[in-house]
């Protein structure tokens, strides 16, 4: 089943960011760096950025840490490539991209000061969503920080029905997701809170470890 996941994504890679354009018009990057400054990253941080896809988060927060090291991971290799792409045509030197499974991460325990994740939540459904955030509890180090970003339910009828088919692609597990995200993430994680961005079209969650 991950073959066939992981080839799906790698054919996404084309379109990715058309498709998140489309939905949230993010075209001055300015809810990457609001994500960013949400984790409350400081230079010399380490930072995460899980299911980092295309990796536009991940070059946001690298221009946070500084002289610290972002790392984005993704089970796609196709993700992947168009991460560094993008990376290496903007020079950054801080920042590497690592092939991962989210339930089962590659790094030590409290090792970086914050993760995010951006539009990648629901797609990790059941126990692979339940093991991706005790992942990433363990690699936080104490107090540190998780924020991840999703879509609220779009108001324009072309982009609900793309929202709606996404949750109908998951079954009664994609409802669920949304009706419980806070509840689960609070029995994980302390200070949960919940917003909804300036666009109106984008919800910004955050958490700590305790």
């Amino acid at each position: 089943m991950i073959h066939y996941r992981r080839k799906y994504y790698d054919i996404f890679s084309h379109f990715y960011d058309w498709v998140i354009s489309l939905h949230s018009k993010d075209k001055t990057l300015s809810l990457r760096h609001y994500l960013a400054r949400s984790t409350k990253v400081k230079p010399g941080d380490r930072a995460l950025d899980l299911c980092t896809g295309t990796g536009a988060v991940a070059s946001v927060m690298s221009e946070y840490v500084q002289d610290g090291l972002v790392v984005g991971a993704d089970f796609s290799f196709g993700m992947l490539k168009k991460a560094m792409e993008k990376a290496d045509q903007k020079g950054l030197k801080n920042i590497f991209f690592v092939v991962a499974d989210a339930a089962d991460l590659p790094f030590k325990a409290n090792i970086f000061d914050v993760v995010t994740c951006s539009h990648a939540i629901y797609e990790l459904t059941g126990q692979t969503r339940g093991s991706a955030l005790k992942e990433i509890k363990r690699i936080l180090a104490p107090m540190g920080r998780f924020c991840m970003m999703e879509h609220e339910e779009p108001k324009r009828p072309i982009t609900r029905f793309l929202y709606h088919i996404r949750l109908l692609s998951m079954g009664k597990e994609g409802r669920r997701i949304v009706q419980n995200e806070i509840q689960e993430l609070q029995g994980i994680f302390s200070n949960v809170s919940r917003e909804i961005t300036a666009n109106g079209k984008t919800k910004l969650i955050c958490c700590e470890r305790d």
